[in-house]
């Protein structure tokens, strides 16, 4: 079996995906475009597209030539199409379309943005409601979850979910039976680091890629208001490698995620796969869909500050949370177990496209 994953390494799912699978026998691609020094780029075959145009037209078209090339040569290889994200880069779709009149048995997966309905979102979560809509930082509407899902279903392609938070926001008209895994870590490169319950200045890190709709602004002001108190270090993380950013990961105390969402993101996965406490907020409506062990600290913008109190106050909590994140991890998002996982789904798209 051959699986092409294509455009973007959202998260470094992508080049996680692609060396768990290749580890249990799939031969396996991953194309990619424009990746961020943030992600992990191993295994992967690497593209660039300098944008507008206009600004170095001469450059932007050898890229698009070689681009496009790759592209082509790569799909007619391959036996399973895999998309993830949402983003074509040739006008009216026409990649998209090539993958289907090759026939292809192919896939979307959907990370979150690009189909997050803010009319639903928001109903169970006030903090992102602010976020949403016209003028808004989390620039999505419903018209747009509402087309990308068209459009994808037109081509034929199967949809897939990591996770149970973008149940929510399918459109059952177009994909009636999505596939679900989720997002996953090669655990082997993990090597957890504990904290020491001991410690007294702890270390907290936060690691916004996007700041406003992470809730930076809020972690900053918590974070100022407790250090009045309270003996403890804060690090800022951004626009740094991924290996560096794991590396100062590795030496916290603390790791802050997201509180604007209301789900867990990849810097949650790895934290606790580092054997990390991570804050981070989780919805009320999607705790009770979650597995009951999972021990990521819930906490919103209103109460950021004295949750984070209590773990600063308490060392042995700190260092048990972290293990029992560590051993979330194995159980629900290793990448060999979610490769396996997907090799069924390949299976099963490709013995669909025989019939």
């Amino acid at each position: 079996m051959r699986v092409l994953h294509l455009p973007y390494n959202i998260a470094s799912q992508i080049s996680v995906t692609v060396r768990a699978l290749r580890d249990i026998g799939v031969e396996a691609r991953g194309l990619v475009l424009n990746g961020l020094a943030l992600q992990d780029a191993d295994a992967l075959e690497n593209y660039s597209l300098s944008l507008p145009w206009h600004r170095n037209p001469l450059l932007s078209l050898r890229q698009s030539v070689q681009w496009l090339d790759a592209f082509r040569s790569a799909v007619r290889w391959a036996d399973v199409v895999h998309w993830h994200y949402t983003v074509t880069n040739i006008p009216g779709d026409l990649d998209l379309r090539y993958i289907a009149l090759l026939k292809k048995p192919r896939l979307v997966e959907f990370w979150g943005t690009e189909i997050r309905d803010p009319s639903l979102a928001g109903r169970d979560n006030p903090h992102l409601r602010n976020l949403t809509g016209s003028g808004g930082a989390y620039a999505i509407s419903s018209r747009s979850s509402l087309d990308i899902q068209r459009r994808f279903s037109r081509l034929g392609f199967e949809c897939l979910i990591p996770g149970p938070e973008m149940f929510d926001y399918l459109r059952s008209e177009f994909f009636p039976s999505p596939f679900r895994t989720e997002a996953s870590l090669l655990l082997s490169e993990f090597k957890p680091r504990f904290p020491d319950p001991e410690k007294r200045r702890p270390l907290v890190v936060h690691i916004p890629s996007r700041p406003e709709v992470k809730g930076t602004g809020h972690v900053l002001s918590a974070v100022e208001r407790l250090s009045k108190r309270m003996d403890f270090e804060f690090r800022l993380i951004q626009g740094m490698p991924h290996r560096e950013v794991l590396a100062l990961m590795a030496e916290s105390d603390v790791v802050l995620d997201q509180f604007i969402i209301g789900s867990y993101g990849t810097v949650t996965l790895e934290a606790m796969a580092l054997g990390k406490p991570v804050m981070c907020y989780i919805k009320p409506s999607l705790v009770a869909r979650l597995p009951s062990e999972i021990p990521v600290v819930s906490a919103d913008p209103d109460n950021l500050e004295s949750v984070l109190e209590t773990l600063l106050k308490d060392g042995p909590l700190r260092s048990q949370t972290g293990r029992l994140g560590r051993r979330y991890v194995e159980r629900h998002h290793d990448a060999h177990r979610v490769a396996r996982q997907l090799t069924e789904v390949y299976q099963r798209l490709i013995e669909k496209g025989r019939n």
